[in-house]
């Protein structure tokens, strides 16, 4: 992936936030204002605003691609019979209720 090089110290920061990042069970949780706060307390680094608006728009996108590929493999492949559909089949698979 080629990064322009005015965003590769922020990917880098996000890359590395990313690495830390808890799950819920469900997916990726959110970065969050307090998680990122303290990373850049702990490096001893003063975000810019664009540069923390541009690890935000990173990390809803990250959620974004994680969520659309865990929708991918949980929408089951629908099967058709090639078997045509005839009254006899219709009847086997769809009994009517007697008494």
């Amino acid at each position: 992936m080629a990064v322009p090089v005015a965003g590769e110290q922020v990917w880098y920061w996000f890359r590395e936030l990313d690495c830390q990042r808890t799950s819920n069970g469900f997916g990726p949780n959110a970065l969050g204002f307090q998680a990122i706060g303290e990373w850049s307390r702990l490096r001893g680094i003063t975000l810019l605003q664009w540069q923390l608006d541009a690890i935000i728009a990173m990390d809803l996108k990250r959620r974004e691609v994680v969520a659309q590929k865990t929708a991918d493999k949980e929408e089951p492949e629908q099967q058709v019979s090639e078997r045509p559909l005839t009254s006899r089949l219709f009847d086997a698979i769809f009994p009517t209720k007697r008494k």
